[in-house]
């Protein structure tokens, strides 16, 4: 499903979630330690292990770096 569509699933208050999430990580992947830092390619984001973006719980939410985000997406296996 494209990000697009996959957005309306999300809470209006998702922002303020990933921030909390990003927060409690100190900023940092919790899969290799990098710290958040766009200009070097790693910008944290936050996954959904379950895969479902209406799951909220903060035990199904983890910060990752974009890097490891995509690679456990292109491999197809939750954390």
């Amino acid at each position: 499903m494209p990000m697009r569509s996959r957005r309306a699933l999300y809470p209006e208050d998702w922002e303020a979630i990933a921030a909390a999430v990003k927060e409690a990580a100190g900023w940092r992947c919790e899969q290799c330690g990098h710290p958040h830092e766009p200009a070097a390619g790693y910008t944290l984001t936050v996954h959904h292990i379950d895969g479902n973006p209406g799951n909220n719980a903060a035990e199904n939410l983890v910060a990752l770096c974009q890097r490891c985000h995509l690679g456990l997406h292109g491999r197809r296996y939750w954390i």
